[in-house]
């Protein structure tokens, strides 16, 4: 069920940031962009996905009513007594509207055929904002900030995967450049202060270190991790790659705006981990319901009491590995900078979170 819920919460991120950009391109004059083509099939099968994929939590509420109430009633009951269930009966409509309008209306040729679009999606988006969990502790404000956390995400990783996988040459790639750096800035802040503002809603950040005890915590910690490597592929692909431009107009920077595209599918699946576990609104209350972490466990010894907390203290184990970490971070940017492969950057990114995550949990102390 997790890998289930990890990969759905992937798909769903990646179909919203596909539409969201192929109709963001369409405003793009063709100077400023390099060729672009999204097959009418995969916006289809985006448009499709949005509903799909965003039924997992209707399916693990049915999975955890239908003993009791048989699958007919259970999911009736999800469907028009709980928010989720209303709200993805929005979504599958709007879907469904959405996929018959690409099928038979928008052939991209008219500047009011992608606007059009582009407002079905936003529909989308605060249908999502509204079943979202922090809505449900903050009506008002967890919608707001929710809504606006999940567009700028999809805003920016939507640009850069369209650029990265359906772009057909590097032409006008600095010119696209100028703009997109800009954008990915602002996306970024608005993501970065949003997510801080839906992180307290369940883990005051004084308590930050505490959540890693429980699984949700140790996937959000994962997420924040993967993010490092992420800034470093985003300043080497919207600062870095216009002088690799300037200097050598035959070189091929789509490799490289791929592996910042791949960074961001694994935290899309950290995402997805997190919506798989249970929120540590009452910390203690969850250890004793579902316990601690078996990852947590590798790095304390004996049992962890409920009420326990956690304080970082630097160690001889903790700093070479925080060293090592900041080496394979480094190497990852100087690997570009010396023309070393795409893949090999990679490798560095992901040692650079191995050992990262260790340095941390190497520095857990109990108290």
């Amino acid at each position: 069920m997790l890998i289930l819920t990890v990969i759905s919460e992937a798909l769903l991120y990646i179909s919203f940031a596909l539409l969201i950009a192929d109709y963001l391109f369409s405003f793009i004059s063709q100077d400023k962009k390099p060729f672009i083509h999204v097959p009418k099939k995969i916006r289809l099968l985006a448009a499709g996905g949005i509903a799909v994929f965003s039924f997992m939590p209707i399916l693990d509420l049915l999975l955890y009513l239908y003993e009791d109430y048989g699958i007919g009633q259970a999911l009736s009951s999800v469907l028009m007594t709980f928010k989720v269930g209303q709200a993805w009966s929005f979504t599958v409509i709007l879907s469904v509207i959405l996929i018959l309008y690409i099928l038979f209306v928008d052939d991209g040729q008219e500047k009011r055929y992608p606007f059009i679009g582009m407002v079905l999606l936003l529909f989308l988006i605060l249908g999502l904002g509204w079943a979202s969990h922090s809505s449900s502790l903050h009506p008002a404000k967890g919608f707001i900030i929710h809504t606006l956390h999940f567009t700028a995400v999809v805003t920016w990783v939507g640009v850069l995967f369209v650029i990265s996988w359906f772009s057909k040459n590097a032409a006008n790639w600095r010119r696209f450049l100028k703009w997109f750096h800009p954008t990915a800035i602002i996306c970024f802040i608005v993501v970065a202060i949003t997510g801080v503002l839906l992180m307290q809603f369940v883990i005051p950040l004084q308590d930050y270190p505490d959540a890693w005890m429980v699984s949700y915590g140790q996937s959000l910690l994962m997420k924040h991790l993967l993010i490092v490597p992420l800034l470093g592929y985003a300043f080497l692909n919207g600062v870095i790659m216009k002088k690799k431009l300037k200097e050598n107009k035959s070189f091929d920077p789509k490799p490289w705006t791929k592996v910042e595209s791949v960074m961001v599918l694994l935290i899309f699946a950290a995402t997805g981990a997190m919506s798989h576990s249970s929120p540590p609104n009452n910390l203690t209350s969850l250890i004793r319901l579902e316990g601690v972490s078996p990852l947590f466990t590798l790095f304390t010894n004996g049992l962890v009491s409920p009420d326990a907390s956690v304080e970082l203290v630097v160690n001889v184990n903790s700093l070479l590995l925080g060293t090592l970490a900041v080496v394979f971070m480094i190497v990852m940017v100087a690997g570009f900078i010396k023309k070393m492969t795409p893949l090999f950057s990679f490798l560095m990114s992901v040692l650079f979170i191995i050992s990262g995550y260790l340095a941390l949990l190497q520095s857990v102390q109990m108290m």
